[in-house]
């Protein structure tokens, strides 16, 4: 896959994310940087606490504040998106940006129709009149593939299945034609077969729409699915970033060729068993001084135990943060 343009969507540059907590300070977004352009999908994978869905919260700001330190740029739309009160952000949020979220109740009020909530969306940011609203909401219904839009427009959540609600909320993220998606596990929560039709309707949609998305999962079939470039995050940093292709024929960190190997396949032999990354991912309040990997890791030295390697350019368009990338074909 290649992304439709080269110019910048959202540029994000050496973002921290900090959280006071009763038992110390935590950071758990430590000097990410990427950049998403129009059309272009961006996956960004890792296990559990790895930092994934932290670092898209804290480009919509949707943290709670009181408890939380930014540093860094986020910059959209010629704005650093970090420096906007709380009212200038709410002009972006549902407008300029849609937010595809794992559960899709969670993003829809129970005691309103659906299209009653992407009207309200509808008009909160866009000039037209109730009527010409709801024709438009009617209009991404359709696009969606729910069948007898007109229908669903008049009922209710519960009267729709996971699948169906999955797809009212991405006619509600998708309605203003933001210029960047954000799609956070939007297809964990779904049977395979469903989960397959909503991957190929936000690719449809977002090449027709040329919007740019960041895709976070933990799931690298999804990743070879849909995207074009994949950022790989371990512990609050970025530890690898590529395209896609290259990810999957040439990782260059442990960790990356970890999550390929614990991947199910279907050339694998029937009683071979899955690849399992030793150990857990350390606490926030526990980060190792040198390689944050370097616990878990077969090719780890006393160097790496000891120092904090950098993310660096390994070959033109992909970057890894580790010591021994060169030498990763002794796991393989």
């Amino acid at each position: 896959m290649t992304a439709t343009a080269t110019q910048t969507v959202l540029s994000v540059d050496n973002l921290r994310t900090g959280f006071w907590t009763e038992t110390g300070d935590v950071t758990a977004v430590d000097g990410v940087s990427f950049s998403v352009a129009p059309g272009e999908v961006l996956g960004v994978v890792g296990e559990s606490g790895c930092g994934k869905s932290v670092t898209v919260e804290s480009i919509m700001r949707l943290l709670d504040e009181k408890y939380t330190s930014y540093t860094g740029e986020v910059n959209f739309d010629g704005k650093n998106l970090l420096d906007l009160s709380e009212k200038e952000m709410q002009q972006y949020r549902g407008s300029k940006v849609g937010m595809i979220f794992q559960d899709p109740m969670s993003s829809l009020n129970p005691v309103y129709t659906v299209g009653e909530q992407i009207v309200e969306g509808i008009r909160a940011h866009m000039d037209l009149s109730k009527a010409d609203a709801k024709a438009r909401a009617i209009e991404m219904l359709k696009l969606t593939g729910i069948p007898s839009p007109e229908k669903r427009f008049s009922e209710y959540p519960h009267q729709l299945s996971g699948g169906m609600r999955q797809r009212v909320v991405i006619a509600m993220a998708l309605a203003c034609q933001p210029k960047l998606l954000i799609a956070d596990e939007p297809t964990t929560a779904l049977d395979v077969t469903t989960q397959a039709q909503i991957l190929d309707l936000i690719d449809n949609l977002c090449k027709e729409f040329d919007t740019g998305t960041i895709f976070i999962t933990h799931d690298l079939g999804v990743v070879a699915e849909i995207c074009h470039r994949v950022v790989v995050m371990y512990l609050g940093q970025v530890i690898e970033e590529t395209n896609v292709e290259d990810l999957f024929d040439n990782p260059r960190h442990p960790y990356t060729l970890g999550l390929i190997r614990s991947t199910p396949s279907m050339e694998a032999e029937q009683d071979e068993d899955l690849h399992i990354i030793p150990g857990r991912v350390p606490t926030l309040h526990n980060v190792p001084s040198g390689c944050r990997f370097a616990a878990r890791c077969a090719l780890a030295t006393d160097h790496c135990r000891e120092n904090a390697p950098e993310l660096e350019e390994f070959a033109p368009g992909h970057k890894v943060r580790c010591f021994r990338a060169a030498d990763i074909e002794e796991m393989k």
